[in-house]
């Protein structure tokens, strides 16, 4: 990929000529700037992140209460000690490079990028800038980072380029599967061919399928229309279910042709669960991904993160979503077990889910710090953590 080759290209650069100096001061003017880009509207669920990050924001001093509440998406922000840019591309991708530039051109000197192809498109345009020192990238909501572009390994990446990755255990995911039918033995999964998240789960699907005696059968898809034929040729040749990173936009008619055949349909995004898949499993940790990103940007703000040494972080987790209400339009019967495992559901419409946020202990601001940099030393790459990685990539 191009991307991944001039992006790998800065870091071999940026190492040999000391280009990029992490500690250095973020911006000459006395109030910094930060831009939160995203793909899309941030919605109910992913909002939690972003409401982390405020969180974690005002926690370390940069936001007040009344400024957190006075905060708008796709509305500048001018604050006493820091400077937001927030936007949204609205799901489109001609939007991305657009939002990207504004938010540079306007000072920001950190950005704060979610999802695959926002990351992508922050870190090659922080590179091109030509602005020194390199602008910071602190990335969310990537599912495949070393599938993508955006790093080689969790320390082998951009020296400007520190994030959360957005980590699914899809072993614990496909061991749902029998929970529901302990039969199963033949799955469909859609794939988008030029979309590298789908690629990559559709690769781990099948790598933790095969040791349970699962076949798995791909079915590609670029236009809508191809996710309506798959799936009715996929549901003739007998699948057990259909277990899938992502969907076309077709999935409505995807879901009626399941439902009468009382096939499941699992997603391994929790997004989808509120479209009408039947079961979501995957990474549902918004407020957790936000409060990392929260730790590594006002570590950046105050000048105490070495990016360049800071490797990605991940924690995978499996929540798991039932929608019950698809669920009885199917005929299909969830089993004890994997109702016992489900973490909410949704029925008629509403969510078993209580959010509750984290306590913030009422510390002084030297402790918070200490606190900050304890987890951020959990992250430290060492020069022989950065050759180990190197040389794993070599034998592959």
């Amino acid at each position: 990929m191009k991307i991944k080759a001039t992006i790998s290209l800065f870091f071999t650069l940026s190492l040999v000529m000391g280009i990029f100096s992490p500690a250095a001061s973020m911006a000459e003017d006395e109030t910094p700037t930060v831009a939160i880009l995203s793909y899309g509207n941030t919605g109910a669920v992913s909002g939690r992140l972003v409401q982390a990050i405020f969180d974690v924001l005002n926690y370390h001093g940069y936001l007040s209460n009344d400024e957190v509440a006075s905060i708008l998406p796709n509305e500048d922000f001018h604050g006493e000690n820091l400077n937001i840019i927030w936007r949204d591309a609205g799901l489109d991708v001609s939007n991305v490079n657009i939002m990207t530039e504004y938010a540079l051109d306007r000072g920001a000197t950190i950005l704060v990028p979610t999802t695959t192809v926002v990351t992508l498109n922050a870190i090659q345009a922080a590179i091109d800038s030509g602005i020194e020192p390199t602008p910071l990238v602190i990335f969310s909501l990537v599912g495949a980072p070393y599938n993508s572009g955006v790093a080689d390994a969790p320390c082998v990446k951009p020296p400007n380029v520190v994030g959360s990755h957005a980590l699914s255990n899809y072993e614990e995911v496909l061991a749902l599967l029998p929970m529901q039918d302990p039969d199963v033995d033949y799955i469909g999964s859609f794939l988008n061919p030029g979309n590298g998240g789908h690629v990559n789960a559709y690769e781990q699907i099948k790598l933790h399928a095969e040791p349970m005696g699962i076949t798995v059968e791909a079915a590609p898809w670029v236009n809508a229309g191809d996710g309506i034929v798959n799936a009715d040729t996929l549901i003739d040749d007998g699948v057990d279910m259909f277990v899938s990173l992502g969907y076309p936009s077709s999935l409505p008619a995807i879901i009626e042709a399941a439902n009468a055949a009382s096939v499941p349909i699992v997603a391994t995004a929790m997004s989808y669960l509120r479209r009408g898949v039947h079961i979501a499993a995957g990474f549902y940790s918004y407020y957790s991904e936000g409060a990392v990103v929260g730790q590594m940007l006002t570590a950046a703000l105050d000048g105490d993160l070495d990016a360049a040494r800071i490797g990605i972080h991940a924690a995978p987790k499996v929540t798991v979503g039932l929608n019950l209400d698809t669920i009885a339009d199917s005929g299909i019967e969830i089993s004890d077990e994997l109702m016992a495992r489900a973490d909410f559901v949704i029925e008629n419409g509403e969510s078993s889910e209580v959010f509750v946020k984290p306590d913030y202990p009422d510390i002084d601001m030297d402790e918070r710090r200490a606190n900050r940099a304890a987890f951020l030393d959990t992250l430290h790459c060492t020069d022989e953590m950065i050759e180990e990685q190197r040389n794993q990539m070599a034998d592959e």
